[in-house]
């Protein structure tokens, strides 16, 4: 019972605050210019061994795989890396081609696209990068779910690095006794 009250407490206090925390649209209408880093592209010509060290040696979780006239063709995460490749007999990495194992035609967005979209895609695709594109389809930007998140924290820091930790309420929900 005293397990119940303080939860019942919880959530009042939560709903009570939820004025506060309420974002206004306008504060994620942030143009995704302002945010995107610098992006490393893949040659669609280079080996999945090229590409992986690619991605090792720029600390990067994907990168654009451009055609020889720098336009999108795909782009190949370390996700491709561990559903693709890893624990499969696929053959020398040297001798295959990056086309092979990238994820075709992806999910893009323009630099003048704001957080909001980013964040829309991102969630209903399952997608960690989102490459920033210009009028020709060139990459010129990479937007990663680390870079929305750090968003996030340093424009909202008191909604977010205030929230209560889940298991905190979860172990509150146990029941008392063997």
């Amino acid at each position: 019972m005293l397990y119940d009250l303080a939860i019942d407490e919880e959530l009042e206090q939560m709903e009570s605050d939820a004025a506060l925390r309420a974002w206004n649209a306008h504060e994620i209408q942030l143009p995704l210019r302002s945010l995107m880093r610098p992006v490393v592209t893949i040659d669609i010509s280079n080996s999945t061994q090229t590409a992986i060290e690619l991605l090792i040696e720029h600390h990067v979780g994907a990168a654009p795989v451009v055609d020889d006239k720098n336009r999108l063709r795909g782009i190949f995460s370390e996700r491709d890396v561990l559903r693709k490749i890893l624990n499969r007999t696929v053959g020398n990495l040297d001798a295959l081609g990056i086309e092979r194992f990238m994820s075709a035609t992806p999910q893009t967005a323009q630099p003048e696209d704001t957080l909001d979209t980013a964040i829309l895609y991102m969630a209903q695709g399952g997608y960690r990068h989102l490459p920033i594109v210009n009028e020709q389809n060139e990459p010129i930007g990479m937007v990663s779910i680390r870079d929305v998140i750090s968003y996030l924290v340093e424009a909202f820091p008191q909604e977010v690095l205030t929230l209560p930790p889940r298991p905190i309420r979860d172990a509150m929900k146990a029941r008392e006794g063997a």
